[in-house]
């Protein structure tokens, strides 16, 4: 009894598997697909036509106040204003003296009468004169400071786009190197306002400044072109790149 169960359940078996077949044959070959041959994976999922994998990092920062302090030429051509400035002090310090010793004489005549008025008006020319003077020069001071600065910086942005560019970085920020000092107010506020919380190795102020300080010093040469227009960035061989602040102008160093 048991062994013709047994052949019972085989012969169920044989006649289902003999059902399946007959379903895949019927179904016949899936085209383009030999058969035996394996099944082709699933295609990969293309990525969007403006993805460009990350190369490196995208940002780096800059001590603009630390290039401009170890700048060979800025340091020279500002050391050449300091030298007209102190020659003009020495020049207004002898006029000055020149007036005391008149204002003396003035002293000399009674007044009210017509020596006394005479000198008194050349006194008062000669001061005006000197006081005229005076803000011309601390205008062309300024004004040559001012050239100076400009010229600098624009030397220092055209050294920043170049190697950002061959970076591949996107934006330059600007930070300051400087640590808070606690007993210095303006230390304190300079370094509650930084841009900048914290970065590593992202800082690219030694590199740039050891690129200024090879160029060889030209006075009468022409400021380089603005950096940011797009025929500039064309001409370095790629894209607009992030441009850094613009420094703050000093005024004269003396007071006269």
């Amino acid at each position: 009894m048991r062994l013709s169960f047994r052949y019972a359940a085989a012969a169920a078996c044989i006649s289902v598997l003999s059902a399946l077949s007959g379903v895949s044959q019927a179904q016949g070959p899936q085209p383009g697909l030999q058969p035996g041959a394996a099944r082709p994976a699933a295609p990969a999922v293309a990525q969007p036509a403006s993805y460009t994998p990350p190369s490196g990092t995208n940002v780096a920062v800059i001590d603009i106040a630390f290039v401009f302090k170890n700048h060979d030429r800025f340091n020279a051509a500002m050391a050449d204003i300091k030298k007209d400035i102190d020659q003009f002090e020495a020049y207004v310090k002898g006029e000055q003296q020149k007036l005391k010793a008149k204002a003396e004489e003035l002293q000399q005549f009674t007044p009210g009468s017509n020596e006394f008025r005479t000198k008194e008006a050349d006194l008062a020319r000669v001061n005006s004169e000197l006081q005229i003077l005076i803000g011309q020069k601390r205008r062309e001071f300024l004004e040559q400071e001012a050239r100076v600065y400009f010229r600098i910086y624009q030397e220092i942005e055209q050294s920043v786009t170049t190697f950002a560019q061959r970076a591949k970085i996107g934006l330059v920020l600007r930070f300051s190197r400087d640590e808070m000092k606690e007993s210095d107010r303006a230390s304190v506020l300079q370094g509650v306002n930084r841009a900048v919380v914290y970065h590593q190795g992202l800082e690219i102020t030694i590199p740039i400044l050891e690129d200024l300080n090879r160029r060889p010093f030209n006075p009468n040469a022409a400021p380089p072109s603005p950096t940011g227009t797009p025929a500039a960035a064309a001409a370095n061989g790629g894209g607009p790149a992030g441009r850094v602040a613009q420094p703050q102008i000093p005024g004269a160093r003396k007071n006269y």
